[in-house]
């Protein structure tokens, strides 16, 4: 069996979306904190919820991404070519 070996270059990639995912669930708490007019310390009382919806929506974005790699293989085209010619060792 042959071991996998997950570059630096990919956590960071996957710790940015999952950023983006993070940053984007806490802006929709903060949406609803105005929208509903409740106090503001739900801010930190629903990070629970928060860390939550940011799974959610890191998850729906690597289905997005398999779709999208999935349908360009198929289409024939070479979506990972710059990143290939950026780190020859991919």
């Amino acid at each position: 069996m042959r071991d996998t070996i997950i570059t630096a270059y990919a956590k960071k990639r996957e710790l940015k979306y999952y950023a983006v995912s993070f940053a984007i669930a806490f802006l929709l708490n903060v949406l609803s904190v105005v929208i509903y007019h409740t106090q503001w310390k739900e801010l930190y009382t629903q990070l629970g919820t928060v860390f939550e919806l940011s799974l959610v929506i890191y998850l729906l974005l690597v289905v997005i991404r398999v779709v999208v790699i999935l349908v360009a293989k198929a289409l024939g085209k070479d979506l990972c070519k710059k990143a290939k010619e950026a780190r020859p060792e991919l």
